[in-house]
């Protein structure tokens, strides 16, 4: 399944990058971005289909050698995701046109690149493949 994503934070920031929805802007905080402070390149949003931020939302990170900025919208597909204990889960994407459709067709240096943004993984959480995603996306659904 197609999904979109709307970029919201990409390397050329060292701070987090925040979403105003009422005004549809973005804006630097005051903190650092976890993904510059653990020098993790690829692109970080939300998929549109699933809300805004503030409010309820899929977080995403596209696994890309394509630059984006602020608010584009790319067309991806979910190949996996960082299952997390607290429920945020992070999903994971690529372009929609490409060729893998699962986690384990990620290369190994974007495996390991992802392990770098999440080094640790606690009881109940850890990196998982598509069949994982779609079912943490069914649970999502089925709370809202």
């Amino acid at each position: 399944m197609v999904f979109t994503m709307i970029v919201e934070q990409t390397k050329k920031y060292r701070k987090r990058i925040c979403y105003e929805a009422q005004t549809n802007t973005f804006y630097e905080s005051e903190y650092d971005s976890l993904a510059f402070a653990r020098s993790f390149l690829q692109p970080y949003g939300w998929i549109k289909e699933s809300g805004t931020p503030p409010g309820p939302h899929w977080d995403v990170i596209l696994m890309t050698e394509n630059d984006y900025t602020l608010g584009d919208e790319v067309p991806v597909k979910v190949v996996g995701l960082f299952k997390r204990a607290d429920g945020d889960h992070k999903y994971i994407a690529v372009e929609a046109g490409r060729g893998i459709d699962d986690y384990g067709g990620l290369s190994e240096t974007e495996r390991d690149d992802l392990k770098r943004l999440y080094p640790r993984a606690g009881a109940g959480e850890g990196w998982f493949g598509r069949g994982e995603a779609e079912r943490a996306m069914r649970d999502c659904a089925k709370a809202l």
